[in-house]
């Protein structure tokens, strides 16, 4: 892939999904895991993807990169990156694209780095595959980023191995080798979950303070909308593989058209006010081959009416930069 094809026309977003299906399993047994998914990333915008576990956040951003299991298939859609469609870009030109102009920060550093290997090493290796510099070189970058990403005394730490450090200080290891090639767009899949709120505040900060200085654009998957708040100007919420509302974070945090959205915003605890029982949303996330024949999110839904259970909404524009896939959103009864 040449560097002048990922340069994007003026104007567009770095990263356009449209309509993206992916379906597991061949022929009559396949099951739809995510339907008509779209959304856009902006140069430099940090775009939250959120919802429960379930709701298909982990295979839209798998698909990005192309990194489906092999009993999955895009069956339609696009992924616009930079101009270019990586659904159809040959899957041996995608190594060459990931990490060099996507990168990924995966849930669980320790499954994800080499035990066997240095931390040190694993990310000059991430270089040496997308640049060719010297060994001297590679080797003041890796202390470089470990050194940006709040690792102290990286000339020694960088020959640690991943389980002498801590689960944070894995994390940073992982963002260092995200962006070892400088990507033009960052892709985090809960890169907080199972770290205490101290150390979740500092990788948070760290990815912030990223984005500030290098420009990079940040896909954030979270099922924590605290965190989505945080980081993020825009928001995708995702509920049972499909888009349910779509907006700026600080409207869909005011007034979610979505009732789905409102049920996961009451269910946040708040620090003011009088203390109360937290909001519940009843039932379950069904499960990608047991979806109800209308809305998805029907059976749980407390204001639905006699059409929610018999069509599927679409994702409908309802206000500038909002959309709602929802029969009553807006309405009264929402």
């Amino acid at each position: 892939m040449s560097g002048a094809a990922l340069h994007a026309t003026s104007g567009a977003p770095l990263l356009q999904v449209e309509g993206l299906t992916v379906a597991f399993g061949r022929g009559d047994a396949a099951v739809t895991a995510i339907e008509d998914v779209s959304f856009a990333v902006g140069t430099g915008e940090a775009v939250g993807l959120v919802g429960e576990s379930g709701s298909g956040k982990s295979v839209t951003s798998l698909s990005i990169l192309r990194l489906l299991a092999p009993s999955a298939t895009i069956r339609g859609g696009r992924i616009l990156f930079a101009g270019r469609d990586l659904v159809t870009v040959p899957r041996s030109e995608m190594p060459d694209l990931r990490g060099r102009d996507v990168a990924m920060i995966f849930q669980e550093p320790m499954s994800s780095l080499n035990p066997l290997m240095t931390v040190g090493d694993q990310i000059g290796e991430a270089i040496a595959l997308h640049e060719q510099v010297s060994p001297q070189a590679r080797e003041a970058r890796v202390l470089e980023l470990l050194g940006g990403v709040g690792i102290p005394d990286a000339a020694q730490r960088r020959r640690a191995y991943p389980h002498q450090f801590s689960g944070g200080m894995r994390q940073r290891v992982m963002i260092a080798m995200a962006l070892a090639c400088r990507p033009r767009l960052l892709i985090a899949d809960e890169p907080t979950t199972a770290l205490d709120v101290t150390i979740q505040a500092q990788v948070l900060e760290l990815m912030r303070d990223i984005r500030e200085r290098t420009g990079t654009a940040i896909l954030l998957i979270s099922h924590d909308l605290g965190v989505i708040a945080e980081m993020c100007e825009t928001v995708v919420v995702m509920y049972s593989g499909r888009v349910v509302e779509t907006g700026r974070v600080a409207d869909v945090f005011r007034d979610a058209l979505h009732p789905y959205t409102r049920g996961l915003l009451a269910s946040i605890p708040r620090l003011d006010g009088e203390s109360r029982r937290l909001h519940q949303i009843p039932g379950n996330v069904p499960a990608p081959g047991a979806r109800p024949r209308g809305c998805a999110f029907a059976p749980r839904c407390p204001v639905k009416v006699a059409r929610c259970e018999a069509e599927r909404p679409a994702l409908t524009p309802l206000a500038p930069g909002r959309g709602a896939a929802c029969f009553v959103a807006g309405s009264e009864a929402a």
